[in-house]
């Protein structure tokens, strides 16, 4: 057995280290700078020296630093234990314990993993540094912080000179500038661009004046992330969206979160309240989180229920284009414009012969008005006056000929969906708590 204390001091040191003790080849050569004493012994006919104290080697540029170490020679492998520290230019490597291996050049780290880049900060039960490819694999309860948002998932891998990062696995991120929290079981970012893959997620969660939470809902079967000059989300394939009253449904759709507005595309379809609107592509305006415009461009259609004890008589309005205002989150107004067409279902108010102290809405006929620009005001959510500018005409259709006929007098296009789009429950609240987002 051979002791050796206070290594700093042997002149001899690194002749023995390099010739002896480390591998015969330069890129492989792991060179001792301090261990307050070396035990040398053999364990099944292989040599290996224990590093006590204050230990320091390092392999080219990277710094190890640990408590205790045990070199293996014939694996040029070294287990560490007890406050590991890897360094690597900015780059550096924590744990509890573990392996150094200057054969292949990498580093793994157990328990209490932490790694610091610049502002990026990791954490996990297991981290393995890959030297010569400077990259970093993460797995087991990840979490990564940096100045602008935290993530949390399985498995992660980070490209140190790409500034690229792979996460997968109940992959949550909550952006710490605008309360987005987006979820998938796949997400890669490169720079200022992003995509989720897998289940992907965005929720939004703000505060409405009364107290009460007004969370935004969107889904699709792919997300895209763009953090540049104008922040943006593009949800792409079987997207679903929902707030509040709000939900819609089409192929793919664009989220600006800074300019508080989103367009949909591909088959779109918006519904507000008992309203319906479609067309070639839909415009939603938010104003501080509030529904302030909707705008329906192409084959613009809007259908709503006229009356809920009758399932199959619709207010209608047709147009190339739709415009509806809102304020206060209340509809104000709706602007049809070019071949612009309306049809309403006339009531009259009367006693009820069962209780003359209540009145009842009786049916009375249809009215069909087109022209070349049609203006509905409403108040209280009710229709207040129609106004129609250029090329008025106009048809009434008495109730004896339309009562049980409603649908022989839909407009050309008239497309009722019954039901709501749902957003599915999110899997990734269920199956995986949010713990670690907060740190």
């Amino acid at each position: 057995m051979i002791k050796i204390s206070s290594l700093k001091y042997i002149p001899f040191l690194l002749i023995f280290i390099s010739t002896n003790l480390f591998s015969q080849q330069d890129d492989k050569i792991i060179i001792l700078n301090h261990a307050d004493s070396l035990v040398g012994r053999e364990i099944k006919g292989e040599s290996i020296r224990e590093l006590i104290g204050n230990v320091q080697f390092m392999q080219g540029n990277v710094v190890v630093n640990c408590d205790r170490a045990v070199q293996y020679f014939k694996t040029n492998e070294v287990v560490l234990t007890g406050n590991v520290r890897v360094q690597d230019d900015t780059l550096v490597l924590n744990g509890k314990r573990g392996i150094y291996n200057g054969n292949d050049k990498t580093s793994e780290a157990f328990e209490g993993v932490h790694l610091e880049e610049g502002t990026r900060k990791l954490f996990a039960d297991y981290g393995k540094y890959f030297i010569t490819e400077r990259r970093v694999l993460f797995r087991k309860n990840v979490f990564m912080q940096d100045t602008s948002s935290n993530l949390s998932c399985d498995e992660l891998i980070y490209f140190r000179d790409e500034k690229r990062t792979i996460a997968r696995k109940n992959v949550i991120i909550s952006d710490i500038n605008n309360d987005v929290k987006t979820y998938s079981n796949y997400f890669e970012s490169l720079g200022d661009y992003s995509f989720l893959l897998d289940q992907p997620r965005i929720v939004q969660i703000d505060t409405t004046d009364e107290g009460t939470l007004d969370t935004l809902t969107i889904v699709s079967s792919e997300m895209h992330s763009y953090q540049d000059s104008l922040s943006r989300f593009i949800a792409i394939g079987k997207v679903i969206m929902k707030r509040g009253d709000l939900s819609a449904e089409c192929g793919n759709s664009v989220y600006y979160t800074d300019a508080d507005s989103i367009i949909l595309r591909d088959k779109p379809f918006v519904w507000y309240e008992k309203t319906q609107v479609s067309g070639d592509s839909i415009f939603i305006k938010l104003k501080e989180r509030k529904l302030e415009k909707i705008i329906v461009r192409g084959n613009a259609f809007a259908i709503s229920l006229s009356d809920t004890n009758s399932q199959n008589r619709f207010d209608q309005m047709s147009g190339e284009t739709i415009t509806m205002t809102f304020f206060e989150g209340k509809i104000n107004n709706i602007l049809v414009d070019v071949t612009a067409t309306s049809l309403y279902y006339l009531y009259e108010t009367e006693v009820s012969a069962a209780d003359t102290t209540i009145t009842v809405q009786k049916p009375n006929g249809i009215n069909i008005t087109s022209g070349d620009q049609i203006t509905i005001l409403f108040e209280e959510k009710k229709v207040e006056a129609i106004k129609i500018i250029s090329g008025v005409e106009g048809k009434y259709y008495p109730e004896n000929l339309v009562q049980d006929k409603e649908s022989d007098y839909n407009l050309a296009g008239f497309n009722w969906r019954d039901g709501k789009p749902a957003i599915p429950p999110n899997p990734f609240l269920q199956n995986k708590s949010t713990l670690g987002l907060d740190k």
